[in-house]
């Protein structure tokens, strides 16, 4: 499937898997209420139950008393009045409990206040005949009084009986109709739900399965995006090296084959003024122009020579002590020193992990133009200062970024002019007033980039330059290819 049409096809997915999601939560909606509704009715069920039995347990303690009661009156005997006693305490639980039921026929309220009524009108009355027949044992009229009353109380008591008894199974069949009903729905969203589940099981099953092939073919063009660009860029590996080669060879070029011409140019024109002198009149200063001209084309070709040996014939990483480096270039500059008087002072200088022929350039370049770049009347004024700017510590391996300063109090510059000054060939002065090809700075920050590291200046016109360099104290390549940039914002350590 193309790229462009997978949005569109998962997309509709998707809202496929939200609809039987849904669907899915519906139906566990139901099967609680399906489920509720089955409990509830079970317990409906339960207390319709509870009470049958107590109005059956009930029914049988009274006719057990009323045994116990027509024994007593047909022989006189004590003994039977013992299953009635018995008999009695059982009512008495059994009416408590008829008390304590909430019914769920409003009707069963009244009929259970006319069954108490009913079998305490017959208690109190059975009581009174057995006071009776035990003051007169032989009493044959007491005796078939009583077992008539008996017959008519128990009648009445088994209407109210069947008549509760009538309204607790009605209410029974429908809590068992109400059951089957809940428990039918119950089967129904559970048949439901699992087919669903299974269906949505599949179906996300499928996209796996999609999904897995789709990056698997992902992965293989992956694969082979990177085959094509590996082999782009081994294509471009070699041109750079070929284009570096082709560097190499012009520097040769101009280091031999560009200066010689020149030469012959300086030399004729020596031979000229020394063999005609005072017969060329204004020629002879066509001759000087053109021998200036030839000399600031050697010194061009000499500083883009140096520009291009920053990378093509940079040398190895070591430490290098740059106290060292700097007695060194105060020693190469001593008579440009003397010859303007200047004044330059460093603090203690760190080692680092660079190119010492680069690091000579590097401040020979900046300390070089803080000495030209300055106004005539005015004593030279340069300090080189060194502080800690950043440490950062992995493992056992650390990085300390230095923060390392040329300061001079010369002619300055508008910083508008800041990213111009680093660029090769542009220069902000006349070359009448100030020598150079305008190349020095540009091969500063070249070196400085190489070092991994950064150059900013601030200027103040007629006030002075203060460079900024940002140098690491160890390579990425010793950093073990740990990324670490010298360039956040942050206040030095000092």
């Amino acid at each position: 499937m193309p790229h462009r049409n997978k949005p569109k096809f998962f997309r509709g997915w998707a809202i496929i898997i939200i609809v039987l999601v849904g669907f899915l939560a519906i139906n566990a909606t139901q099967s609680y209420r399906a489920l509720s509704e089955l409990v509830e009715n079970e317990n409906d069920a339960n207390l319709t139950k509870s009470v049958l039995r107590t109005i059956k347990d009930l029914y049988s303690s009274v006719q057990e008393a009323e045994l116990g009661l027509r024994g007593f009156f047909l022989t006189g005997a004590e003994s039977y009045l013992g299953p009635y006693y018995f008999a009695l305490s059982t009512i008495d639980e059994n009416l408590i409990e008829m008390r304590n039921y909430d019914f769920q026929i409003p009707e069963q309220i009244d009929n259970t206040k006319r069954l108490e009524l009913v079998i305490l009108e017959r208690l109190q009355e059975a009581g009174s005949h057995i006071l009776q027949k035990q003051a007169d044992p032989d009493s044959y009229r007491i005796s078939s009084e009583k077992m008539r009353q008996s017959y008519d109380s128990m009648a009445e008591l088994g209407e109210v009986i069947r008549t509760m008894e009538e309204l607790e199974y009605d209410l029974l069949e429908r809590q068992s109709e109400r059951a089957h009903r809940s428990r039918q729905n119950l089967l129904y969203t559970i048949v439901i739900a699992n087919s669903v589940g299974l269906l949505l099981v599949i179906l996300v099953a499928y996209l796996i399965r999609k999904a897995l092939k789709t990056q698997l073919l992902e992965a293989e063009h992956l694969e082979m995006l990177v085959h094509q660009r590996t082999e782009e860029l081994e294509h471009y590996s070699n041109e750079l090296q070929r284009s570096n080669r082709e560097l190499q060879d012009f520097a040769f070029v101009a280091s031999h084959d560009l200066q010689e011409p020149l030469r012959k140019i300086r030399a004729f024109g020596d031979r000229l003024k020394s063999v005609y002198a005072g017969k060329l009149g204004d020629g002879e200063d066509y001759i000087d122009r053109m021998q200036s001209a030839a000399s600031r084309m050697s010194r061009l070709i000499e500083d883009l020579l140096e520009f291009s040996r920053v990378s093509t014939r940079a040398k190895p990483f070591g430490p290098v002590d740059l106290n060292q480096v700097m007695n060194v270039v105060l020693d190469n500059l001593e008579i440009k020193i003397q010859e303007r008087n200047a004044q330059v002072t460093a603090t203690k200088l760190p080692i680092i992990d660079a190119d010492e022929s680069q690091m000579h350039q590097l401040f020979q370049n900046l300390i070089g133009n803080a000495i030209k770049f300055t106004q005539p009347d005015i004593q030279p004024q340069i300090s080189i200062e060194c502080q800690v700017y950043e440490t950062v510590k992995l493992g056992e391996l650390e990085n300390t970024v230095y923060e390392i300063k040329v300061k001079d109090n010369g002619i300055g510059f508008d910083e508008k002019y800041i990213e111009k000054i680093f660029t090769p060939f542009q220069r902000l002065h006349g070359r009448d007033k100030y020598e150079g090809t305008g190349i020095g700075l540009a091969i500063c920050r070249r070196i400085v980039e190489r070092h991994q590291g950064t150059i900013e200046v601030d200027s103040i016109p007629g006030e002075g330059s203060t460079f900024t360099l940002y140098l690491n104290s160890r390579t990425k390549d010793q950093l073990v290819g740990t990324e670490i940039s010298p360039f956040t914002e942050g206040t030095p350590n000092g």
